[in-house]
């Protein structure tokens, strides 16, 4: 199971708070002034208003990653950025989400920073129109954006940013609602039909999601609160409460397989966001290999599916560093010093530097050490730490293990017979 497909199960779970879906309706679509937000253009992030530098860039990567440099890591689909922020860029290179780490210095809108309190923070911005006492969780629905902040002792944990998009024409929308069944095979492939329908009016979804086993894909625009689940002779449209223009789709409200949920898209994709963090933090707590030095926890997270599989790496503290897709489902790591370690899969084998993100793949269907006669014949690998060897055990009795010894100086490694 990917990650999005267990989010979608975990907001069973989200949603069963003080706050709940059904109590909030009635402010999810409460429009309330930009605090403190005069249109300019931020030369410094720092010296500016954080909300403005996206909102004045159109939230478009190429004007933002001008601003911001090259990206550090990725983790969880956040780009990591040296000013101390985290962007999720959608598929069509607009930001979608910010993540802003308790290191910014600079105001996020007027009088908001990381260091405020819990009482200034609603005392600045009002009464909050998204509340989840559970996970101490307030949100704010502005024009143009969402500000969320969680809170731990009064204190802010983190704070997050979320583009909002507004409806302009319906009428497509109405016609593909009327038509999910007969458009099927068009709307379950996004990619290849990008002038029909919805895709010709919108522009590509923001997300897809292939189906694995199905071979169609799910897409949405969450930023609208436009979903489709892409499974062509039932598709189901989702029209969520932060979808503008609600109003005028009178036409479709008893339309076949389209529902109209109570529930804000963006809100719910931050619920969602803050409790998988939770239940991997405890699963690192649980389950991680610390290096050496016991800065860093590397897990294994290879619940979903192969593509997804990967192994996540924190700092002792728990706050993520960054990510590894090996493309396989990992079986197994062992730390060779505190930056490089080695993995294996169902696949192969590898390295991978934590630090400057250096991935060196030693044995795949594809690649394998010289010497090596044909990698089906390895049955196992697994590290010498002492002798400074990666040992590729055969499956023959009769065979020795071939050996790779390593040399590691600082952050480079080198192999050899």
């Amino acid at each position: 199971m990917s990650k999005k497909h267990l989010i979608l199960l975990l907001s069973c779970f989200c949603f069963a708070t003080e706050a709940s879906a059904e109590s909030l309706s009635s402010t999810l679509t409460t429009q309330v002034s930009v605090p403190g937000t005069t249109v300019q253009n931020a030369q410094v992030l720092t010296k500016g208003l954080l909300v403005e530098t996206f909102l004045t860039n159109a939230w478009k990567k190429d004007s933002l990653t001008n601003l911001f440099g090259k990206s550090l890591a990725s983790f969880d689909d956040y780009e990591t950025y040296a000013n101390a922020i985290k962007v999720r860029w959608d598929e069509n290179n607009r930001a979608y989400g910010i993540l802003v780490d308790p290191a910014y210095t600079g105001e996020i809108v007027k009088g908001i920073t990381v260091k405020t309190s819990k009482k200034d923070f609603t005392r600045l911005l009002g009464t909050p129109a998204f509340v989840d006492q559970t996970n101490e969780l307030l949100g704010y629905q502005f024009e143009g954006y969402y500000l969320f902040a969680t809170f731990a002792q009064e204190k802010i944990k983190g704070i997050s940013i979320y583009r909002r998009d507004q409806a302009k024409n319906t009428s497509t929308l109405i016609d593909m609602a009327k038509n999910l069944q007969a458009y099927g095979e068009k709307l379950s492939s996004p990619s290849t039909a990008q002038t029909f329908s919805i895709f010709g009016e919108w522009g590509a979804p923001d997300f897809t999601h292939h189906l694995h086993g199905i071979g169609t894909f799910a897409w949405e625009y969450p930023s609208l609160g436009i979903a489709y689940d892409g499974l062509e002779e039932d598709a189901t449209l989702t029209i969520y409460s932060n979808f503008s223009a609600k109003n005028d789709l009178a036409a479709i409200k008893n339309a076949k397989n389209v529902v109209f949920s109570n529930q804000d898209a963006i809100f719910l994709e931050e619920q969602n966001r803050v409790v998988w963090e939770k239940i991997m933090i405890q699963y690192a707590k649980n389950e991680g290999v610390a290096s050496p030095d016991k800065q860093t926890i590397a897990l294994i997270d290879s619940d979903g599916l192969y593509s997804s599989a990967n192994i996540r790496f924190y700092r002792k503290d728990f706050t993520p560093l960054t990510q590894l897709y090996p493309g396989y489902f990992v079986d197994d790591v062992t730390w060779l010093d505190n930056h490089w370690i080695l993995y294996t899969t169902m696949e192969g084998s590898g390295v991978f530097n934590q630090v400057t993100g250096e991935h060196i793949v030693l044995l795949s269907p594809n690649k394998k050490p010289e010497g090596l006669s044909d990698f089906y014949d390895v049955d196992r690998v697994s590290a010498d730490i002492k002798n400074k060897a990666i040992l590729f055990d055969l499956a023959s009795d009769q065979q020795k293990p071939f050996k790779l010894t390593y040399q590691i100086n600082g952050n480079q490694i080198k192999f050899s017979r």
